[in-house]
């Protein structure tokens, strides 16, 4: 038996199955409908879901209002669009505004952070030279509560006692809904949520996709993230507009805070301010939002006619934004109001400080490192000084539970490791029994 071809070349077989599973492990190729979903919509390709875009209003009867900016690549006839609601909605609360898109741009730019630098330094100058809640239907049943049309869309408001039933229906008049989606639908289904599905009309085309209103029940704004998490690219920038009568703050994640002097600025121009909001966050597991901007909403000069409107009915806005990856997104965020917190201005005047500069900070780095190790000044160097400019709510929240499971990377090398061990094994084993026989 052992000399049968087979077996001599059991090690070379056990080897390049182990390197396979590995690679199928670290990129998930057991499941091809990984890459099938994007953010609220599902589609058969792959999706550019980089970003989450919304504007929340808080209104006056008890409801919120959510514009939603959909960002979605692939064929039309695959596009559709599921988002959860606490509460069934009629067919006249689903809404396409006139131009949103145009209103997302011009908000955005508007209360964009905006660093005034210090004076650039000799040694920048240098290197900038050299280079640059409704009842739900009937057990196994589905309920349609509401059916129209609206701009390039048509939809549906349904709920379910059974998420399968659900599944099957939304399947059947032309959703798409990936083997991803079903557990996830099913923890919205427990959690009493109805379901408005949104598809393009067969006339339209993905050029007419537009941003879309929702009107609900609801007392507190929140973003459904588990179901976006279904094929979102990692570290998915999620920013959040809310109009309200007082500032927003996150009710269930950190909120965090950049200090000016963690800021470092180049020669060339940039900063890296994006980068520390995406380190901050990863402190608490993604699950937190920085305040980049909050003050009444009369402060902000915007020209859209929907932006005018909505500054002239709400008297606060806050913005909130944050950096996330798809397992990370294991709580779905709530937001809260509370009139104690301070406005935030989204212009950060630096001109007066120094030691910003990636080169001084080099130049104070190499300093440090020339000096005797007995007797340094750590305390002397100004990055180690707090801030006196930093921005308010530095207080996090309790830190989400880190996510559990094991990452398919790990366990793809663990696994590869071991079967090459053990290929290894049964090889030197075989070489032993062959000397004996022979012997």
């Amino acid at each position: 038996m052992l000399r049968h071809p087979l077996f001599a070349k059991l090690p070379v077989i056990v080897t390049v199955a182990a390197f396979v599973a590995t690679v199928m492990l670290a990129f998930n190729w057991e499941d091809p409908a990984a890459l099938a979903c994007g953010g609220f919509f599902c589609t058969g390709v792959p999706v550019d879901q980089s970003a989450e875009r919304i504007i929340f209003t808080q209104n006056k009867d008890g409801t919120i209002s959510a514009y939603v900016q959909i960002e979605y690549t692939g064929a039309a006839p695959d596009f559709s669009w599921i988002l959860p609601l606490p509460e069934a909605i009629p067919a006249d609360a689903v809404a396409v505004p006139e131009d949103a898109m145009d209103a997302f741009r011009e908000l955005e730019a508007a209360t964009d952070p905006v660093f005034i630098p210090p004076p650039m330094p000799e040694c920048a100058i240098v290197a900038a030279a050299g280079g640059a809640t409704a009842a739900p239907a009937a057990a196994s049943a589905v309920e349609v509560f509401a059916s129209g049309e609206v701009g390039p869309y048509g939809f549906d408001v349904v709920g379910s006692d059974d998420p399968d039933a659900l599944v099957v229906w939304l399947r059947d008049n032309g959703y798409r809904v990936t083997a991803d989606m079903e557990p996830i639908i099913d923890l919205y289904v427990v959690e009493q949520f109805v379901f408005l599905a949104m598809k393009l009309r067969p006339d339209q085309g993905v050029q007419d996709i537009e941003p879309v209103k929702v009107t609900y029940p609801s007392e507190r704004p929140m973003i459904p993230l588990r179901l976006t998490a279904v094929a979102a690219n990692p570290d998915m920038a999620v920013m959040v507009w809310i109009y309200a009568d007082q500032q927003a703050t996150p009710a269930n994640y950190a909120s965090m805070n950049i200090a000016n002097d963690e800021l470092v600025f180049f020669g060339s121009g940039g900063h890296n301010y994006r980068q520390l909001m995406r380190d901050k966050a990863d402190q608490y597991g993604g699950q937190a939002f920085i305040t980049e901007y909050a003050a009444p909403s009369q402060r902000l000069p915007v020209t859209h006619p929907l932006l005018r409107e909505l500054r002239n009915r709400y008297p606060y806005l806050t913005r909130l934004n944050t950096v996330i990856s798809p397992w990370e997104m294991t709580v779905d965020p709530v937001f809260d109001y509370d009139p104690q917190l301070r406005d935030v201005s989204n212009i950060r005047d630096l001109s007066n400080m120094t030691g910003l500069f990636s080169c001084e900070r080099d130049q104070r780095n190499t300093n440090r490192d020339d000096r005797p190790a007995a007797g340094s000044d750590a305390g002397s160097d100004p990055t180690d000084t707090p801030s006196n400019s930093a921005l308010p709510n530095a207080a996090p929240a309790s830190t989400p539970a880190e996510p559990s499971g094991v990452n398919p990377l790990i366990t793809g090398i663990i696994l590869g490791v071991v079967a090459t061990l053990l290929a290894g094994a049964l090889f030197y084993a075989g070489i032993l029994l062959g000397r004996r026989r022979r012997s």
